[in-house]
């Protein structure tokens, strides 16, 4: 017996403001957590990040092509960031609870998919699963296109199943914008919306091929102000993404380890190359090299629906350390994937316009899988899947309600198997990040605002390494070690600090203080009292 198509319910509006709210209190203790992040107040000129914020910088100063330090990227997420800062006059932090309330937003269009496509239960575990899955919450944090991109890709799919049930001249022209700014924000899924018209060939639907020419002409139309821009910053035809042609020559390569940036095998000259010499290249690795190109593929597909949380600007496993909300099992994408997974193998989805999700889902992840998977890249694609494994856990529920015992034995067994596959340790185990100095200092420093002590000694130690003699770092690994009980450890780096920096008050108390900790008050007592000397001292040239 197959679940019902849709389910009356009077309560459907209080699910959703119920959704919106755990979607915000999220975000709101997600930030309280935040604050304490490297990454909270400063945007560090190694990142890609820096490109959108100097390119949003200068739009917001009045340069209206929003010109970066590379150019590389597509400026629409520079364009936004900049109006932004030009209407409010705000900087950064400001602009984190403005991501964090759209990715609330994205979270109650999960549930408002889930509804139109499914039922309620299903459109609550989806948007759960959604909310929850810390690498997400993650991106809405940092200054990069990704939670833009989650939004406007999942704003498109719902509009596209409202503009097919009540087709409107208002509703075509919404719909329209939304792709056409969801294909400015990454060109690669623009795959989407050309996997979608042959998804409905078959049967031959005249009325909605005509409804998908009216939007895609409205997104066309909407192309050509950044693609001008495009031709004036580049002074060539550039598809808005500089990098196009360097990052799928990289992700293409036979030897390319299927996972990562890796730039050992990026392309020389690849950044001015265009798309036909690009073409070439690609045809070209694909005739000569075809079992190559076939397990580079496989690797790829795996690495998808993976666990492991591949770093590039940024690394899942650091904000790990500052957030309980990254280290639920929500948080393990192989977990929605293998959900997804099960239940389309299980045709749980024959819907009516569940053409519209698994167009969704195969156009974004042939988008990722062309290109190369990293964390970020693969973000926008998971409202998607995790819809799909809202339903799957709903379906499983009604199955064992209805004692369809066989068919939901099959599910758990299959869906169990998937998950071990995708956490093979051999193939997921991260890899921690080697951060810059810079980054390093900050986060010793911030774990230790955390009273997080033990937490910090690492990235301090890692600091120290090359530069033995860093002040704020060895205060700031003098203080946790005294924290956490190590107070001969602490000792001797305070004593390292009296040689560094003699005339220092705070460094004289803290070392007495641990002398006196240990019944060594002779010392104690010296040292208090040159404390209170350079105290007084301080005081008085203040003064």
């Amino acid at each position: 017996m197959e679940r019902p198509l849709t389910e009356n319910t009077n309560y459907k509006w209080i699910w959703f403001f119920l959704i919106f709210a755990i979607a915000v209190f999220t975000r709101l203790y997600y930030l309280s957590d935040f604050k304490f992040n490297p990454f909270f107040q400063y945007v560090y000129g190694y990142t890609d990040s820096y490109d959108y914020y100097i390119g949003a910088k200068n739009f917001a100063a009045g340069d209206m092509l929003a010109k970066s330090p590379s150019n590389r990227f597509p400026p629409l997420y520079t364009y936004f960031i900049g109006l932004f800062i030009k209407t409010t006059g705000k900087d950064l932090i400001a602009f984190w609870f403005f991501q964090f309330a759209m990715g609330a937003l994205t979270v109650s269009l999960v549930f408002m998919i889930a509804l139109e496509l499914f039922n309620h239960r299903a459109a609550i575990f989806a948007a759960i699963l959604y909310n929850f899955y810390g690498p997400a919450l993650m991106y809405e944090g940092v200054l990069l296109r990704a939670s833009l991109l989650t939004f406007l890709g999942t704003l498109s799919l719902y509009l596209l199943i409202q503009v097919l049930k009540k087709p409107g001249n208002l509703l075509i022209l919404a719909t329209g914008i939304s792709i056409s700014l969801f294909i400015q924000c990454r060109p690669n899924v623009a795959l989407i919306f050309l996997l979608l018209p042959l998804l409905y060939l078959s049967p031959f639907d005249h009325k909605t091929q005509k409804l998908f020419l009216k939007i895609g002409g409205v997104a066309l139309v909407l192309f050509f102000p950044l693609l001008y821009r495009s031709w004036l910053v580049h002074e060539r035809f550039v598809l808005f993404d500089a990098s196009g042609p360097a990052a799928l020559l990289i992700g293409n390569h036979p030897d390319y380890p299927g996972i990562g940036l890796s730039k050992e095998h990026e392309y020389p000259g690849a950044l001015g190359m265009n798309y036909g010499e690009m073409l070439s290249i690609l045809l070209n690795r694909l005739g000569e090299q075809p079992i190559e190109m076939l397990g580079l593929y496989v690797r790829k597909l795996y690495y998808l629906f993976s666990s492991l949380e591949p770093y590039n600007n940024y690394d899942f496993l650091l904000f790990k350390q500052f957030s309980p909300l990254f280290n639920t099992p929500l948080s393990n994408f192989s977990l929605i994937s293998s959900l997804a997974l099960t239940g389309i193998i299980f045709r749980t989805g024959q819907r009516e316009n569940i053409k519209l999700l698994y167009g969704f889902i195969g156009g974004i992840s042939a988008a990722i899988i062309l290109f190369y998977v990293l964390t970020r890249f693969r973000i926008p694609m998971v409202p998607y899947y995790a819809i799909c494994a809202g339903y799957t856990v709903d379906s499983f529920m009604y199955r064992l309600k209805q004692s369809q015992w066989i068919k939901s034995v099959q599910m758990l067994v299959f869906g169990s198997f998937l998950l071990l596959l995708f956490n093979i340790p051999e193939f997921t185990r991260g890899i921690k990040q080697p951060y810059h100095d810079e980054i390093n200092i900050q986060i010793g420093l911030n774990l230790v605002s955390n009273k997080r002590y033990s937490q910090a000694i690492e990235p301090l130690n890692n600091l120290l390494k090359n530069n033995p003699e860093n002040i704020p770092a060895l205060s700031a690994k003098a203080l946790a070690l005294g924290k956490i009980g190590e107070r001969r450890r602490a000792t001797y780096i305070y004593e390292k600090l009296v040689e560094l920096e003699p005339e220092n008050a705070k460094t004289h108390f803290n070392l007495a203080t641990l002398y006196a900790e240990s019944n060594k008050w002779k010392k104690a007592s010296i040292h208090m009292k040159i404390s209170e000397r350079l105290f007084r001292q301080k005081q008085q040239d203040e003064w």
